[in-house]
C-alpha cells in the first residue's frame, strides 16, 4: 500500500480511537446535571443519614461567617440537604422553587440546607453576595463530606425523616411537583 494512503488511514483511526477511549463509561451525563465527581455510589432510601445522629462522627462544615455546623443539630426535624455549587445552572435554576417550597413548609419544621462540596467559602460567599438564598448554606470544608453522601454531581437532593433515616434522594434539578412528592415523605401527613 502506498505511504500516502497508509498516513490518513492511521491518522484517522488513531482519532478514532482517541475518542473512544475519552468518553466516560455509562454514557454522558444528564445535560442538566454538573458532574462534580466522587468514586462512591450516593446513600441509599432506608439508611441513616451521616453525621446526624448524637454521637455520630461529625462532618466538617462551616456556615458563610466560617463557624462550625454540625447536622446533629437539626436532628428530630425533617430535613432536606442539596449538595450545590456556584458555577451549577441547574442549582441556580431550581433556587427560586426550592425557596418556595421551603417557605410553604416553614410551619412543618422542615430544615433545609445547601452545602457547597465543591467551592471554597470565600467563593461561595461572593457568589451568595449576588444571588442572596432563602435557606442557611454550609460549605465542605473536606472531602469527608461528600465521600460520606457519596456525591457525584450538583444539585444532589436528600431528604430525611425525623428519625435521620434517608427517606428520598434526587439526582439533578427538580420541579416544583417532584419537590412536593419528595417533601410528601417525610413531613407530617396533614402538611403534605
Amino acid at each position: 500500500m502506498p505511504l500516502a494512503l497508509v498516513i490518513p488511514a492511521v491518522a484517522a483511526s488513531l482519532v478514532a480511537l482517541a475518542y473512544l477511549v475519552t468518553r466516560p463509561l455509562g454514557g454522558e451525563p444528564q445535560p442538566s446535571f454538573f458532574v462534580i465527581g466522587s468514586s462512591k455510589p450516593g446513600l441509599q432510601l432506608g439508611q441513616i443519614a451521616p453525621g446526624i445522629q448524637a454521637g455520630s462522627a461529625p462532618l466538617p462544615m462551616t456556615d458563610v461567617d466560617g463557624a462550625p455546623v454540625a447536622l446533629t443539630h437539626l436532628a428530630g426535624r425533617p430535613i432536606w440537604i442539596i449538595f450545590w455549587k456556584t458555577a451549577c445552572e441547574p442549582c441556580e435554576a431550581e433556587a427560586p422553587d426550592v425557596a418556595a417550597a421551603y417557605a410553604a413548609h416553614a410551619a412543618d419544621r422542615l430544615a433545609l440546607l445547601g452545602i457547597d462540596v465543591w467551592d471554597t467559602s470565600a467563593a461561595a460567599r461572593d457568589y451568595l453576595a449576588a444571588h442572596p438564598s432563602k435557606y442557611p448554606i454550609a460549605f465542605a470544608t473536606s472531602g469527608d463530606l461528600m465521600e460520606a453522601y457519596g456525591i457525584w454531581g450538583a444539585p444532589t437532593h436528600y431528604f430525611i425523616g425525623s428519625d435521620g433515616i434517608i427517606r428520598d434522594r434526587y439526582f439533578g434539578p427538580m420541579t416544583p411537583a417532584q419537590i412536593e412528592a419528595s417533601l410528601a415523605r417525610i413531613l407530617p401527613a396533614s402538611s403534605s
